[in-house]
């Protein structure tokens, strides 16, 4: 299959194969005609976030666009490797790691609310995930990725867990490495909020047979260190 040839890159989830159609919403049809000056009839790429990338024609839909698949342009059916689990943090601290690490090959962000995290009264969670789940789908348009970095939260620390029984969890945490073997199985950086992860916490993450992996001497904030972490982690040849 031949690589994307164009620039002009969007999200489709509905496509799943040569013939499918999806009418793009008011503001991507519009950022398509008025930003990106496409014509309808033009060549433009679409994926649909679960790895297929396909060439579409772009066409009229009663006032609106919509994207005709004509062919695939590639598959990547396997999906990434990595996840992150942030603590969640006051106000929109959270949209700045997340921005940057949906531009790399993640599988999901989870939002935790840990023992330590603060929160500004009447702070809305609900838009905060809208925000977040936005700026994926920015992403995985800018970074021209096949699959979509699912957004997921906020709950707590053990509920994530449950859900994910069978990844390898890696603490950021000072002092020296003790990663997992590269097993072929999925691994979460687990990231805490300002101020860390509770004593009962560590207790409870120990008892998961947690991995650790430090970020070096220097005491790094919470909006950055997962964004450094994300990269030791493709320095080691472990980012899918």
């Amino acid at each position: 299959m031949a690589e994307p040839f164009s620039e002009s890159w969007f999200y489709a989830p509905d496509l799943e194969s040569p013939g499918d159609r999806f009418r793009l919403p008011d503001e991507e049809a519009h950022h398509l005609r008025k930003v990106l000056r496409l014509r309808v009839g033009e060549s433009v790429i679409a994926s649909n976030g679960r790895g297929t990338v396909f060439a579409c024609m772009t066409r009229d839909a009663k006032g609106g666009v919509e994207l005709a698949a004509e062919s695939l342009v590639s598959q990547a059916p396997e999906a990434p490797r990595l996840s992150l689990v942030l603590g969640l943090l006051k106000g929109r601290d959270l949209e700045e790691p997340v921005d940057a690490l949906c531009q790399l090959g993640i599988a999901g962000i989870a939002v935790a609310a840990t023992d330590h995290t603060q929160a500004f009264k009447g702070q809305d969670h609900a838009r905060l995930m809208e925000r977040l789940r936005a700026k994926s789908i920015v992403g995985l348009k800018q970074a021209k990725k096949a699959w979509l970095t699912r957004i997921d939260g906020p709950e707590s620390l053990e509920a994530w867990r449950e859900r994910n029984r069978d990844m390898h969890l890696v603490m950021l945490h000072p002092g020296e490495d003790h990663l997992p073997g590269t097993d072929g199985a999925g691994a979460a950086l687990l990231c805490g909020p300002e101020g860390g992860f509770s004593g009962r916490e560590l207790a409870w993450l120990e008892s998961q047979g947690t991995y650790r992996m430090g970020l070096g001497s220097t005491r790094l904030r919470a909006v950055l260190a997962p964004i450094v972490a994300a990269g030791k982690w493709m320095g080691l040849g472990r980012l899918a």
